[in-house]
């Protein structure tokens, strides 16, 4: 093995290794966030907690895709940071390796990680996002006490079943002292109970009620009677489930460049925006890793973090323009991009006329 491929590894297992931790950290903060917010949402009764995990794990899927480009630019940094601090890049140099080919290691690892992102944010996204919005409305069609509210009428299931409930227990599970109103076979009922809880049997949900009266029939009618009973069970039919039409986040790639509106096009580019970002930050990161010992591994790590927030709000700012049609499609956000490309041609040409390292031939 040349002496070349050995520190090309190096370089790799040291970039990898801080983007693992790097992403970790990232993906901790952000899936925090996501989690509080799910978990609001079951504690108000928006989903039943059975489909908590499922859509936690769909929701924060896209988000973290569209961090990994700020973990991999703060990963290539910190790596190259750490061996300018230990003078191992000067050493580097020393023995002929030169930016040419730091450029070329870096740059095989940076074009790997835009592709998966670009797969990731292409395809993988669009599907957890449509799958989230599923899952959303078949929680919606089932009959779930979770989602009933206290001290106002509820309807469960499509069988027209009226719910009224002066509270319910601690873990959203049984309802205390419930007043119901339905029909069986053309004949009206109602219900009082001093509580009443959600079963399942043999595949069938049934809302049981504990410690109550039924009251079937008009009054004053011959036909109407009273029954006490201290438990009573009514199926619940489910109700269908109805697709609601899908916001463009959920929308596949392919269905957005056959649309071709505006709107369709903004929404393509801002994905496109993952692996084009991850592939340009990745890039710039290796010439501003450059630093002499005594800054520290840290020390561009501030300039950094700035030029990714301008850079953030110039694809911000790009989109909403985008999006109101103050620009051509063909523009869109594609001078962002060409920003970034000219500030690092800048800094490499720069840096090249500054003293540094030399091109040497190195055996293999």
């Amino acid at each position: 093995m040349s002496n070349f491929l050995i520190i090309r590894r190096y370089l790799l297992r040291e970039i990898l290794t801080t983007f693992a931790g790097v992403a970790l950290l990232l993906s901790l903060i952000v899936l925090s966030g996501t989690f509080v917010r799910v978990l609001s949402e079951v504690v108000e009764g928006t989903y039943p907690t059975d489909v908590v995990l499922e859509l936690f794990a769909l929701k924060s899927a896209g988000n973290l895709v569209f961090i990994l480009p700020l973990a991999f630019f703060l990963s290539v940094l910190l790596a190259l940071g750490r061996l300018y601090r230990d003078s191992e890049m000067t050493v580097l140099f020393a023995c002929g390796i030169g930016p040419e080919r730091i450029y070329r290691s870096v740059g095989a690892v940076t074009l790997a990680v835009a592709l998966t992102l670009g797969a990731l944010a292409l395809a993988f996204v669009p599907w957890t996002k449509d799958r989230a919005y599923r899952l959303q409305e078949e929680a919606g069609a089932r009959s779930e006490i979770e989602g009933l509210t206290a001290g106002r009428f509820n309807q469960l299931g499509a069988g027209g079943l009226l719910v009224y409930l002066e509270g319910i227990s601690a873990d959203r599970r049984e309802m205390i002292e419930v007043f119901s109103r339905g029909e069986d076979d053309e004949r009206q009922h109602v219900l009082t109970a001093a509580r009443a809880r959600q079963q399942e049997l043999d595949g069938e949900r049934y809302l049981v009620f504990y410690d109550g009266y039924r009251y079937e029939g008009e009054p004053g009618t011959p036909d109407f009677r009273i029954v006490e009973f201290r438990e009573h069970g009514i199926r619940l039919v489910e109700r269908e489930v109805v697709a609601r039409e899908r916001p463009r986040q959920a929308l596949s790639s392919l269905a957005l460049w056959r649309g071709g509106t505006l709107a369709d096009m903004t929404e393509l580019q801002w994905r496109l925006t993952v692996p084009l970002s991850a592939l340009l930050l990745g890039l710039l990161a290796v010439p501003l890793s450059r630093s002499s010992p005594r800054e520290g591994r840290y020390g561009r790590l501030a300039e950094a973090i700035l030029l990714y927030i301008i850079y953030s709000y110039l694809l911000f700012t790009a989109k909403s323009t985008l999006a109101k049609g103050a620009v051509s499609p063909w523009l869109g956000m594609w001078w962002v991009h060409g920003l970034v490309v000219a500030l690092l041609l800048v800094i490499i040409w720069r840096q090249r006329r500054l003293p540094g390292p030399r091109r040497q031939a190195v055996p293999g």
